[in-house]
């Protein structure tokens, strides 16, 4: 082969390959766009739109008079039920009158020579335990021992019947009585303070012991000092203070006791102070129920005091719960006088739930009050006396008020069902004179009945008939037992 022969052999060959190559190069692009068309580009596109569809999606938008709809925008997850309110109950108790006659002053010295009055209340100590807040009306004041002990008419009990009645629980002390003002000013102050410095946490209601004294509420002094730095008492720094909204409203002659958030208010008032003109100087001391005239001070004991009713509608706003403790009536009659029940009329209207009377010094009926104006009310219009040495059998015939308030979602109300008096007897007897306790009716004997002292006194006969003939005539459907209060022990 000659060597031009050989070129063109070469040159052909080598356009071959170049064939060849191209034809691979070719098959393998076509290949490779195939394996990316229907292979690897859908993978990558499974979770987007396809342009066809977003289109479509385009138009739709763009349509006239279409809207699209987002489903989850009409989607709300349902509210969670409310809890069930847990509804409860708060009880409050009240004895009558702590009237510590000089018979009952001499039973407290001990051998020593020291005094102790914890026998006073060691009968009814259960129902004191039993009770949200309790009650008891001091009747007689406590002056300072070192005035000396007095019986009727001008009492002065010892500081350790004071301290007997913090030790038995007690959580309120009612001090407006027609004898408050037996020992003078200087007396009533003493009264009062003793409770409030030596038992701060025992509330005082119906006497102040300072004119310039502001209990908007029912906290202590030691209240606004730890709260504001100044006591009540100090003013005018005590006016200029921003007060909060809690502490503006001006309660200074009630006290209010809160129980697991349910606020009670009480209010004492006395009709006098055994005086027929209401004393100089006396007004912001003693809280008084009757109006008077300011020109002559003669008390009008069948006109309510205004302030008392204001004293009331603002308790109703504050609180609600409203019982109003009245000293009022007439003493030993079973029946209200005119004047008892026009007053509670008024009071009721005013905004009191419940009233519980005393200084009758015996039981006078219970009864639920509804007004002309419709307002409805449960007024003890006497529960009666609870320790003393009275002669007459009929004072030794007792109530304890016993009232439940049942607290459901809508707010608090008296559970009248749950509500009434737990009939007592002070059981005397005598040759000397002893007060042995204050017994439940349905403890009390006829044996202990037989040699009760009024048996011997000249008080009248006493027995289980007319202790039970009292009980129906006076409290009624609203007599409550032992395990009406305190449950199936």
């Amino acid at each position: 082969m000659t060597s031009s022969e050989m070129k063109k052999y070469l040159k052909k060959k080598k356009r071959k390959r170049a064939i060849l190559v191209s034809v691979f190069l070719a098959v393998l692009a076509l290949g490779l766009a195939l394996g990316y068309a229907f292979l690897i580009r859908p993978a990558f596109l499974e979770d987007e739109p396809r342009t066809a569809d977003t289109e479509v999606q385009q138009e739709q938008e763009t349509e006239p008079g279409f809207e699209s709809t987002d489903i989850s925008a009409n989607f709300t997850e349902p509210e969670p039920e409310p809890e069930p309110f847990d509804e409860f109950d708060i009880h409050v108790m009240m004895v009558g009158d702590d009237l510590l006659h000089m018979g009952l002053v001499n039973q407290g010295v001990q051998a020593d020579g020291t005094r102790n009055y914890d026998f006073l209340f060691k009968d009814i100590l259960e129902f004191i335990d039993a009770a949200d807040i309790a009650i008891v009306n001091q009747e007689s004041p406590i002056a300072g021992n070192d005035r000396g002990f007095s019986g009727y008419p001008a009492f002065n009990s010892p500081t350790e019947a004071a301290d007997a009645i913090a030790k038995a629980g007690f959580d309120v002390v009612l001090t407006a009585t027609n004898h408050t003002y037996d020992q003078g000013l200087n007396g009533l102050i003493y009264f009062h303070d003793y409770f409030t410095t030596n038992y701060p946490r025992i509330s005082v209601v119906g006497t102040h012991s300072n004119l310039n004294e502001d209990s908007r509420t029912s906290h202590n002094g030691s209240y606004w000092l730890d709260k504001y730095g100044v006591s009540p008492n100090d003013r005018p720094r005590f006016d200029d203070l921003e007060l909060a909204p809690e502490d503006k409203v001006n309660t200074a002659n009630f006290i209010i006791k809160e129980v697991n958030g349910v606020r009670i208010s009480i209010l004492n008032y006395t009709y006098s102070h055994n005086w027929a003109t209401w004393a100089n100087g006396l007004d912001g001391y003693l809280n008084r129920l009757c109006v008077y005239d300011p020109g002559t001070r003669e008390l009008d004991f069948n006109t309510i005091n205004p302030e008392v009713l204001e004293d009331i509608r603002l308790a109703r706003e504050v609180s609600d719960i409203v019982i109003v403790c009245p000293h009022w009536g007439y003493e030993y009659s079973f029946e209200p006088c005119a004047y008892q029940k026009d007053f509670a009329r008024q009071m009721i209207d005013a905004g009191a739930d419940v009233i519980i009377g005393a200084h009758p010094h015996i039981v006078e009926p219970v009864e639920y009050i509804t007004t002309d104006s419709g307002n409805s009310g449960l007024c003890y219009y006497s529960i009666g006396n609870f320790i003393h040495c009275q002669v007459p059998n009929y004072t030794s015939f007792e109530g304890l008020a016993w009232v439940t308030i049942h607290v459901d979602e809508n707010g608090a109300h008296v559970d009248l069902d749950n509500s009434g008096a737990l009939p007592l007897v002070e059981y005397q007897t005598w040759a000397p004179l002893y007060i042995q306790g204050v017994y439940p009716l349905e403890d009390f004997t006829a044996d202990m009945a037989a040699k009760h002292a009024s048996n011997y006194r000249g008080g009248g006969a006493m027995n289980l008939d007319i202790l039970n003939q009292w009980d129906s005539n006076l409290f009624g459907g609203f007599s409550l037992t032992k395990e009406d209060i305190l449950g199936a022990s």
